[in-house]
């Protein structure tokens, strides 16, 4: 891919809050598929048929999304491929209680859309409940699918399992932007008026939040209000402090990562100890929020609105903040170097994957869901799923919805354009009205975009400029366990990262030393981590055969 400084995720607004699950439902009928259609392949898209086939879908959704039922997208896919999709919204509190009594009772949907983990996939499939899908994926039956896989070859070896089938089809976004795994920003007005620079190295990253400590940086009147550095330990990778500073120490992952070929597990490694010491002393000078342990991301939240943090870690500095002359003022933060790490480095995937789309046992026409899988590939399908309508093309709503051109054989330029009287962002309306978020569709992108605005540009420029040239993907998305793997893994995982997060979170705040570090460490070894260790260490090893 080629860079530029004008490189943006398109619809990026609604792609920040990706993963963010919840909502209500209940089960409502045995999930068998309905009365067919008579029609195969990609010869049923004109809706001809004078009944349309059912379709049950069952999925855990957001409380802020509305009924998928009455999606626009929906209702699309519906007329365009003549089907009656029929969806069954579970709350995220009970999914994972539920999906397994589906599978036992084998009441199942026809599909499943981004509801389905790699351990559930791997699983479920290898039993026979989900079908393997390489027999509908060729040149003829899914040229969309087919071309993606023959231009990110990589695409098809992270979705096929570790005996080679493909238990669920997801997209890929491959703009450069949206490779890094993790945003983690510095006020680099801030940084200009304390070192002259954004910090480049570790010591000079102290320096920096003992300056915003020290200092009213925000101009409110209080020098004691400002917070160096925020966040929440509960975070998700994207939006963790950890992997950030972690790169200073010369790791790009917070948990199993592949080093020269050996596989590691980052907290048990000898740098670890160096990066709690850090982060020790951070939490004991106040420079770490110290609500990081106990807070919810609602709070973190509230405090990036009151522009009171340093540096933190978000999907983008703007979502909570509502003044564009505060919001620009944070940065992406090039990667850290110090004594433990010289080389700079950030976590990047290989594929970024998006969205899943598994077809169950019980579905009986399985060509028609792969007709409608290879058209969210398509370009139209990409348009459409993330952009909603084109503009003028909506009934009673001809000014708004997206306009787009070429700006170059490699970069899209999409604008959207939503009734700001009554929605505050696209993402609101988006989640309301036109789909349930990004990331449930699969979709493939290989190009890059320049988004529709300002603050979406801004983003990007940050990410492509600070961020790209670093890439370094620590773990590939295409390891696959075996089911049996995926079995053992999840109980000895489940019970190491419990350890993991009570040691780590005492040893940061002093109620044990961090000279217990080795006593740390024989406690993941007392709870099988050499074992878990040899079970990555094999798909990594399987993985390198096939390169």
């Amino acid at each position: 891919m080629k860079r530029g400084k004008k490189w943006c995720a398109s619809v990026l607004t609604a792609a920040l809050l990706a993963g963010l699950l919840g909502g209500c439902g209940s089960p409502k009928e045995d999930g068998n598929a309905g009365t067919q259609s008579g029609e195969e392949g990609n010869e049923n898209t004109s809706g001809e048929n004078s009944e349309a086939e059912v379709f049950r879908l069952t999925v855990h959704s957001s409380p802020a999304q509305g009924d998928w039922n009455d999606y626009w997208l929906i209702r699309t896919i519906e007329e365009k491929f003549h089907v009656d999709i029929q969806v069954e919204m579970i709350s995220s509190d009970v999914w994972r209680d539920k999906l397994p009594l589906m599978f036992a009772t084998e009441k199942l949907p026809d599909f499943f859309l981004n509801s389905l983990d790699a351990s559930d996939i791997a699983t479920y499939g290898s039993e026979g409940y989900l079908l393997d899908l390489n027999p509908y994926i060729s040149q003829e039956k899914t040229p969309n699918i087919w071309k993606a896989m023959e231009e990110t070859p990589a695409l098809r070896a992270a979705l096929s399992e570790a005996g080679g089938e493909i238990y669920a089809v997801g997209g890929a976004d491959m703009a450069e932007a949206n490779l890094a795994q993790n945003r983690f920003y510095v006020n680099y007005q801030w940084a200009e008026q304390i070192l002259g620079k954004q910090p480049e190295t570790l010591d000079e990253f102290y320096e920096y939040l003992k300056g915003v400590k020290e200092k009213d940086m925000n101009g409110n009147g209080d020098a004691t209000d400002e917070i160096p550095l925020g966040g929440f330990y509960k975070a998700p990778d994207m939006i963790h402090v950890f992997p950030p500073i972690l790169n200073a120490f010369g790791y790009t992952r917070k948990d199993i990562e592949a080093i020269d070929g050996k596989v590691v597990y980052v907290p048990a490694e000898d740098n670890y100890r160096h990066f709690l010491e850090f982060m020790k002393k951070l939490y004991g000078e106040e420079l770490l929020d110290n609500e990081f342990f106990s807070q919810t991301q609602d709070q973190v939240n509230a405090k990036e609105t009151n522009y009171r943090y340093g540096a933190y870690s978000f999907y983008a500095s703007w979502v909570n903040q509502p003044e564009e002359s505060i919001w620009r003022q944070y940065d992406i933060q090039e990667p850290l170097t110090s004594q433990y790490n010289g080389e700079k480095k950030v976590a990047a995937v290989d594929i970024n994957k998006c969205g899943n789309f598994s077809i169950t046992k019980n579905c009986s026409n399985p060509e028609k869901l792969m007709e409608i899988l290879d058209w969210c590939f398509s370009f139209e399908g990409y348009l459409t799923i993330l952009g909603g309508f084109e503009k003028g093309t909506e009934e009673g709503q001809e000014a708004y919805g997206y306009t787009y051109q070429w700006v170059d054989e490699n970069t899209l330029d999409m604008q959207t354009e939503f009734d700001e009287s009554k929605w505050d962002n696209q993402n609101s309306w988006t989640l309301a009205e036109i789909c349930p978020d990004y990331g449930y569709f699969p979709i493939y992108r290989n190009f890059n975009m320049q988004g529709s605005g300002d603050a979406q540009s801004y983003l990007e420029e940050g990410l492509i400029n600070h961020y790209a040239p670093y890439y370094h993907v620590g773990w590939p998305s295409s390891v696959k366990l075996t089911a049996e793997e995926a079995d053992e893994l999840a109980l000895i995982s489940t019970d190491i990262q419990s350890y993991t997060d009570e040691m780590v979170t005492k040893m940061i705040i002093g109620e044990i030393p961090t000279d217990d570090f080795e006593s740390f460490r024989t406690g993941l070894k007392e709870r099988k981590l050499e074992r878990m260790l040899e079970i990555y260490q094999g798909a990594y090893d399987r993985w390198s055969a096939r390169q």
